[in-house]
């Protein structure tokens, strides 16, 4: 279509001024076009390659994402959802796509509603791995590398509570008392990844669906 446009393009600047492309001895319109077609053909071969790039770039990252999760490069993750039975407590789930070992070092909440550091608020309901389930939980919580990738990733279910410090009638003492997440809650957790060098990352997601 480019080449077609030239050719009109040069027969109709041609007619209006026969000076843009004066006939030699037994030259065709034809042959004038040719050679204007040549002359752009490296311009065109250039915005061709250039308009490639972006797809080109695309490839390549999807081509590293899919080598990185290959070779067991690939980062853990993090989902949060609200349990189904119990009210006001919440699910983190971590999967470790790793072939190296993570610790969980802590997780804390915040929010805009309530002071953004709530890290002595938060309590483990408990922690269930695929080695079965433990009732409440410290930390540090180990999650096991993926090394069979024909198995079951590794991961941690961490139940999560919210909890609020209270007056209790004996004075100068006090008790937990439970109460709702807020619904803008965003959960973080601290992780430490085993290797040549130990790489400390942190993940993060919200409680709820954001509309």
């Amino acid at each position: 279509m480019a080449f077609a446009a030239i050719a009109v393009a040069t027969f109709v600047a041609h007619r209006l001024w026969p000076s843009f492309c004066p006939a030699a001895p037994n030259e065709t319109m034809i042959a004038c076009a040719r050679e204007w077609i040549g002359a752009l053909s490296g311009w065109f071969a250039f915005a061709a390659a250039a308009a490639s790039i972006p797809y080109l770039i695309r490839q390549w990252q999807e081509a590293r994402k899919q080598t990185r999760f290959i070779i067991g490069d690939d980062d853990p993750t993090l989902d949060v959802v609200e349990h189904l039975q119990e009210e006001n407590r919440l699910v983190v789930r971590i999967v470790n796509w790793n072939r190296r070992a993570v610790f969980v070092t802590g997780i804390s909440a915040s929010t805009k509603t309530r002071p953004e550091h709530m890290d002595g608020d938060i309590g483990i309901w408990q922690v269930e791995t695929i080695d079965g389930v433990s009732e409440g939980g410290e930390f540090p919580i180990q999650i096991n590398g993926w090394e069979h990738r024909g198995g079951r990733p590794r991961f941690a279910r961490i139940d999560l509570l919210l909890l609020r410090r209270i007056s209790a009638k004996e004075p100068g003492s006090y008790r937990d008392e439970q109460v709702p997440f807020p619904r803008d809650a965003k959960i973080a957790a601290k992780m430490r990844m085993l290797g040549n060098v130990h790489r400390i990352f942190e993940l993060d997601a919200d409680a709820f669906p954001q509309e």
